[in-house]
């Protein structure tokens, strides 16, 4: 196919300027400011992408993204191309800029959130708002912002269940209630994207998770899950009535309802098959359950497509190192296949597109780009590469990412994501990073991971190991991890060191560990049970007292939410198994720590305490050992704001030049 800017040019794009596309020329200009002032691979990799969540409104005469500004703070951005002129701009200031999507050709949905805190809940939470701009009157509109009646603190009331483009209103969820209104029900509103003001239509309860909306607005399904009951259910209303016509005693969901199929008859749900994990249709009639569809066997749905108004099917992403897909309509798929054959080294991933399927906009990650998104003009064949995330990272200096797999100490298969140090360097007795990723049910592919990058630049080899417990490769591999923390899952880590070792590209003298979240915990395991393999060990937002976690969680969503027995089914029984979950718990074993260990925690998070940072901290000076902890004032958990990221890793960068340097 014709290709505007082709896969050996994409890295000179930011250079050279050769694409037409205003959306282009506005961040060239930018860009060459910006390559001129930044000689620091930290600021090159460290800040936020410079351009996310590029998107293409339903009459493709329109383009959104989400724009870093030299301040460290972002903007929400709207241009149209044939004008070439920007007709709208938001600057996110001091929140967090999550996500812009268009609503209808001349309506953009921006969702921003804060972290809050109230001395009437448990627990902080991310508090998200949606808000709705309009570029031809330029007026904004805070979504349910007029409404009164909400309950304040609650999460996830920006997102968008069904769109109603020619009444201009979308459906939204919300609990409703006083901060001293025990259990509030969630009810479904319909809202305004001129006034923001929403009206309820259908009245849920507090056990609601889920609403379904059909192309003109008639309300068709709800999901609930009563955490005391034990009890999942999905109530029709195609009736009129709302009726169950699925039930499910469980303590824990164990299917998800993603999406209406075509004809807006059935839910489309994930399940377990006999063969792996596939697609399955459940009819609002009388809960018939037909499938599977896009069966898969050692690979999993990775996600389920929708069409952008009323999360009607359109196909599925499958996981794998990279990527693939199956859809309903044989255009798409073949679509798809065109870009994804250009992009071969890369994760190739359909951001948006019109309403026609005329232009689509993809994301591609990994080998070929530092994150591109690439239009794809489908009458005429022809890709634009119109934004890149990382700028002044041209395809030359992209650590080589391979997928590769190693035999644990059992035989058990254990697929890995592995970097190679970028430049002319002898792949021999190299200064190895491992970083285990997040989750733990998660997975690493053929990406662009700028931590991963960073690291591979500077002249490291970077391991990312997809541990049994992952997910991506099977409902067995990832069920394997059960109750496996700092067991086999952790040995299939160090059995990845090994592996690199013995075939001589791994210095066993030069190993460090590093990850967050689950990764964090990984590293701190890796200090603590294995601590002759490592140089150095780097937590961010770690756990270290896995006991606590659960008990914190007990106490902030209740002992019998769900998520508690979540997370004991994957950890351990907090009442049954206490020796187990105080034997896997890093903390308790500082005394064994032999390497230095770094700390880095956000103070703002809400999925991981800061406490578990502190906890470890206090436990490794009680023993002796060598331990710094980072604070990282204003950070949520998933490292939102480019100040504190850049600090993150400014802090590691010292660390490791101090305890693993590449040439010592």
């Amino acid at each position: 196919m014709p290709v505007h800017t082709s896969t050996q040019a994409l890295a000179k794009l930011q250079v050279k300027c050769r694409s037409p596309l205003l959306i282009t020329l506005m961040l060239c200009a930018s860009i060459a400011s910006a390559s001129d002032k930044s000689n620091d691979l930290l600021d090159d990799y460290g800040q936020l992408p410079l351009v996310r969540d590029v998107s293409i409104s339903p009459d493709g005469k329109h383009y959104s993204f989400i724009r870093r500004m030299e301040d460290g703070t972002e903007s929400f951005v709207i241009v149209n191309e044939q004008a070439a002129k920007v007709v709208g701009a938001a600057n996110a200031s001091e929140l967090k800029a999550r996500n812009i999507r268009f609503a209808s050709s001349d309506h953009i949905i921006l969702t921003i959130s804060t972290t809050a805190k109230s001395v009437y809940v448990r627990s902080d939470w991310e508090n998200d708002i949606a808000v709705a701009y309009n570029f031809k009157t330029q007026s904004f509109a805070p979504l349910l912002g007029k409404n009164e009646e909400l309950y304040p603190a609650q999460s996830g009331r920006s997102r968008i269940l069904g769109i109603n483009p020619t009444d201009n209103e979308v459906y939204m969820q919300a609990y409703v209630g006083t901060l001293t209104t025990r259990n509030p029900p969630r009810h479904l509103m319909r809202v305004s994207l001129d006034s923001g003001k929403g009206k309820v239509i259908k009245r849920g309860n507090h056990h609601t998770l889920d609403w379904f909306i059909s192309h003109d607005g008639d309300v068709l399904a709800r999901e609930d899950f009563d955490s005391r009951k034990n009890l999942h259910r999905i109530y029709s209303y195609t009736s009129g009535k709302p009726r169950v016509v699925y039930e499910q005693k469980t303590e824990q969901p164990e299917v998800s309802f993603a999406a209406l199929d075509q004809t807006e008859r059935y839910l489309i749900f994930v399940n377990n098959t006999a063969q792996g994990e596939g697609i399955f249709t459940m009819s609002l009639a009388d809960g018939t359950v037909s499938g599977p569809q896009f069966e898969q066997r050692d690979r999993e749905i990775a996600r389920i497509i929708t069409n952008a108004n009323n999360r009607q099917f359109i196909g599925a992403a499958i996981t794998g190192p990279l990527p693939t897909y199956g859809f309903l309509d044989a255009r798409s798929e073949k679509l798809i296949k065109q870009v994804m054959e250009e992009f071969s080294g890369s994760s190739v991933i359909p951001w948006s597109a019109t309403q026609d399927l005329s232009q689509v906009i993809y994301q591609v990650s990994g080998n070929d780009a530092a994150i591109a998104y690439v239009l794809h003009h489908t009458e005429s064949d022809e890709l634009k590469i119109i934004a890149t995330g990382y700028p002044n990272i041209d395809q030359a200096n992209i650590g080589q990412i391979r997928a590769i797999t190693y035999p644990a100490r059992d035989n058990t298969k254990i697929p890995a994501i592995l970097t190679m140090p970028v430049g002319n360097i002898q792949p021999k007795n190299l200064p190895l990073l491992v970083l285990p990723h997040g989750g733990p049910e998660s997975y690493d592919s053929m990406v662009f991971d700028w931590w991963a990058q960073y690291f591979a630049r500077t002249g490291y080899l970077v391991l990312q190991p997809n541990f049994r417990g992952s997910t991506g490769y099977g409902n067995g591999f990832r069920d394997a991890g059960r109750g496996e923390w700092g067991r086999l899952m952790q040995d299939d880590v160090t059995d990845g060191v090994s592996i690199l070792v013995e075939q001589g590209l791994a210095d066993p003298a030069r190993v460090c560990i590093m990850g967050a979240s689950y990764g964090g915990y990984s590293a701190l395991a890796g200090g603590a049970y294995t601590p002759e393999l490592y140089r150095c060990v780097i937590s961010v937002a770690g756990v270290s007292d896995v006991a606590e976690m659960i008990r914190s969680t007990k106490r902030n969503a209740g002992a019998d939410h769900w998520v508690v027995d979540y997370w004991e089914s994957l950890i351990g029984d907090s009442r049954k198994e206490r020796d187990k979950l105080k034997a896997i718990s890093p903390a308790n074993h500082a005394a064994n720590f032999q390497a230095p260990v770094l700390l880095l925690h956000g103070k703002d998070d809400t999925v991981v305490d800061f406490k578990q940072s502190r906890r470890m901290e206090r436990a490794l000076k009680k023993a002796g050992k060598q331990v710094e902890l980072v604070t990282l004032d204003g950070e949520d958990h998933w490292l939102s704001r480019s100040e504190t990221r850049l600090a993150m890793l400014k802090e590691i960068d010292r660390f490791l030049r101090e305890h693993n340097p590449v040439d010592g």
